[in-house]
């Protein structure tokens, strides 16, 4: 009986994904995608008049999914894979949004993980929003690229670029050829639980609601469509979209380094 080889990652992942139009929109501009063997959750949200906000969105994933599965483009020295995927779906949203006069300025956000052994990448352009839950706390990984942040940032610009209202983005993919992707990394815990969402989640549900639902002891499949519920309790003014990935850690899991090279002559 042959042994069970040992697993190059180190933790185990398991995920789920709802989306949904809510209770005052006809189209669903969200758009998903996870992956436990790749290890890669994405969530964006798309803006355009026309429902090309609806394109920008399913652009941008399909996208990336290409980008990470296939390596093209390849990411330059010291990029990590997803933030090269992102700006590749930049660059394709851009590019077909100055093809098409019914898609022009239309744009997505974008949130995205990328796991790998010892590591969690968490890269993001606009204001969809990581989460992470350790412990029973829960805490925000991105800051939204907003003018209102840029205000707080940056108060000698306050009221140049107009009023700072909460859904104002100042970054996103599309809009303009290039892009800058805010990336930071690291290292999961066994039993995290991670959140990617749009604003249409947490625009209308506060984080201290978000924790209370996702420490509740239910599955990853009711905590997922119980912050959808509570957004459409809350009116319901936007689509939502949540993807939710949970890290075991694999317990035949082995570093790399314990294993002398096997040479044989």
């Amino acid at each position: 009986m042959e042994p069970r080889a040992v697993p190059v990652e180190r933790f185990l992942l398991r995920a789920v994904g709802r989306t949904d139009v809510g209770a005052q929109r006809t189209q669903n501009e969200d758009a998903m995608y996870y992956d436990d063997f790749l290890g890669v959750y994405v969530v964006c949200d798309g803006m355009g008049g026309h429902a090309s906000g609806q394109v920008a969105s399913d652009i941008a994933i399909r996208t990336i999914v290409h980008s990470i599965k296939t390596g093209d483009p390849p990411p330059a020295p010291g990029q990590d894979p997803l933030v090269a995927a992102m700006r590749a779906a930049n660059a394709a949203v851009y590019q077909r949004a100055q093809m098409d006069p019914t898609c022009h300025g239309m744009g997505t956000t974008g949130v995205g993980l990328r796991f790998e052994e010892n590591l969690v990448h968490i890269c993001h352009c606009g204001d969809s929003r990581g989460y992470l839950l350790r412990h029973g706390q829960l805490q925000q990984l991105t800051r939204d690229h907003s003018l209102r942040n840029l205000y707080q940032d940056r108060p000698d610009l306050i009221g140049t670029l107009g009023p700072a209202t909460s859904n104002v983005i100042i970054r996103a993919i599309g809009l303009d050829a290039t892009v800058e992707i805010e990336h930071n990394a690291m290292t999961p815990e066994h039993n995290d639980v991670y959140l990617l969402c749009c604003d249409g989640l947490n625009d209308l549900v506060d984080d201290w609601m978000i924790r209370e639902i996702m420490t509740s002891g239910e599955s990853l499949e009711a905590i997922a469509e119980n912050l959808i519920r509570a957004a459409n309790n809350n009116g319901g003014t936007d689509n939502i979209t949540v993807v939710l990935a949970q890290t075991f850690l694999d317990p035949l899991w082995v570093p790399q380094h314990a294993y002398a090279p096997q040479v044989h002559y």
